[in-house]
């Protein structure tokens, strides 16, 4: 196989690790440890899924998240209304809602490094009666 040719096939699988999204994404650095931190800087991470008792207190944990991180944002994307204390910390909590039957609240973290950069994560709460 020619060079030019190997070059566009090494492009192309490249590319479609790094276009994969979601939580199956691949993040390949080529590069010193400084270029590689500062390019994927920074990464969410929105804790794992919880299952929970009507009126128990839930923690959303982003603490987990990685990179020089200036703030942190707490949605609520999911499910009935809820009331996030400290949505823009890396801990945020509330009160999960009395229901009736099972129901899924979700919630994207969303954070952003020092220098601009941004990434998202979320997380599903399954609450019980």
């Amino acid at each position: 196989m020619s060079a030019g040719k190997r070059a566009w096939v090494a492009l192309v699988l490249l590319s479609t690790l790094l276009g994969c999204g979601g939580d199956t994404s691949v993040a390949i650095c080529f590069g010193d440890v400084t270029f590689c931190s500062v390019a994927f800087d920074p990464v969410a991470d929105a804790g794992p899924g919880q299952t929970v008792a009507s009126g128990s207190l839930v923690t959303l944990d982003g603490s987990g998240s990685d990179g020089s991180i200036g703030s942190f944002s707490w949605a609520q994307t999911g499910g009935p209304a809820v009331a996030l204390v400290n949505a823009n910390r890396a801990v945020a909590t509330f009160i999960a809602p009395f229901v009736a039957s099972t129901v899924t609240l979700t919630f994207q973290l969303t954070v952003v490094s020092t220098s601009s950069r941004a990434d998202t994560d979320s997380t599903s709460i399954v609450v019980q009666p």
